[in-house]
């Protein structure tokens, strides 16, 4: 949805919280309509079309508060909350997400929303969600009376991660739940596209480290409360996940051994917002380092990961549930190519060993 199709769901709600006369209203929507017109035919200079973008927007809201106080007496609480949020709701999936959420909003699979929680005048938003079945994500925003709020910039101004999140309203601790269990769930949060957004991967889990990673269903509610700093009260957001993706499950054979070490691909599935793959590992070297499995497309890409989960199986087997951003659709094989880390004194220093010998190009049989 446009911001000139929320600016108008929001005048339209503002407008029935207020019971403006229906011919007034009829008369604001249908100026807000002719302005939109009339802005298909302004110049196509990217920078004038910013400035009229935003100066219809601002024009056409302060008009419309202005007829509001007019033709009321007062402004009610849910009315001047309405107005104060608008501003604030913004494409955090677009502007930050990884390949597979910015697919995501360029195909429609997410859903914006305005699941909201306030406390002390500060209010946390889920202003976009996202489940393809493999992973659930959600766009979180904050902020304080109307105005951004840092919620998540953990390293903002050279800080350490440790001082930056003091500061009231910073991210402090989540717990997130499946239709009232937290038991098959786990989750993850990192940076939207400013200090006052994050977004937040939710995936299936086990506390049984011998059990394959659960699968989750596809409609479920989904409750995430969170804690942020100097608030007593966790923000409580109550978010429903649908699945809204058809997702392909391939069987590819694809196997790999050399010397003590061997691997084999049991599983794929692909959507247009994540790949999965469910791989077997069997390892007797003496090398204690972990051994991981970077995926390159056709065209020398790598596909980043998202996640792994693994499972300890009998006599010494290990099964890898990996997630990854998606494979192009117009790929017809990809690379497994498994290393292990050669360890600097920082994370940043690390530098990947790769094993040539366990190396394998994988076609995708059955490809769209």
């Amino acid at each position: 949805m446009s911001i000139e199709e929320r600016l108008k769901d929001h005048m339209h709600q503002a407008a029935d919280h207020l019971n403006i006369p229906q011919d007034l209203y009829d008369s604001i929507l249908q100026s807000t309509e002719e302005r939109i017109s009339d802005r298909a035919r302004l110049t196509r200079k990217s920078r004038s079309r910013s400035i009229i973008r935003n100066a219809f927007v601002i024009g056409t809201a302060a008009v419309f508060i202005v007829v509001v106080i007019v033709s009321s007496a007062f402004i009610s609480p849910v009315m001047a909350e309405t107005l104060s949020r608008i501003p604030m709701m913004h494409n955090v999936f677009k502007l930050a997400g990884d390949l597979g959420l910015k697919a995501a909003e360029q195909k429609g699979l997410a859903t914006e929303t305005d699941y909201y929680d306030t406390h002390e005048g500060y209010t946390l938003t889920a202003s976009q969600a996202m489940f393809d079945g493999m992973r659930g994500a959600i766009a979180l925003q904050l902020d304080e009376a109307g105005h951004p709020a840092s919620l998540f910039d953990p390293f903002a101004r050279g800080q350490s991660e440790a001082s930056s999140l003091k500061s009231k309203g910073s991210f402090q601790v989540m717990r997130a739940f499946i239709n009232g269990t937290e038991e098959s769930i786990t989750w993850d949060i990192g940076p939207g596209n400013d200090a006052e957004s994050a977004i937040v991967t939710i995936t299936g889990a086990s506390s049984d480290q011998a059990a394959r990673r659960p699968v989750l269903p596809e409609t479920f509610n989904l409750t995430l409360e969170v804690r942020l700093e100097m608030i007593p009260e966790p923000f409580i957001l109550q978010i429903p996940m649908r699945k809204n993706t058809d997702n392909h499950i391939l069987y590819p054979e694809a196997e790999k051994s050399s010397r003590q070490v061997s691997w084999r691909l049991e599983e794929m599935e692909r959507s247009p917002v994540s790949t999965r793959m469910e791989l077997v590992l069997k390892e007797t070297s003496s090398d204690e380092r972990t051994i991981y499995f970077e995926v390159v497309g056709q065209d020398g890409t790598e596909i980043k990961i998202i996640d792994l989960y693994a499972n300890d199986m009998k006599q010494g087997y290990r099964r890898l549930d990996m997630l990854y951003e998606p494979l192009p659709s117009d790929h017809q094989s990809f690379t497994i190519k498994p290393f292990r880390y050669v360890y600097g004194d920082s994370p940043d220093a690390w530098e990947k060993e790769y094993i040539k010998d366990l190396e394998l190009t994988v076609p995708i049989e059955g490809n769209d």
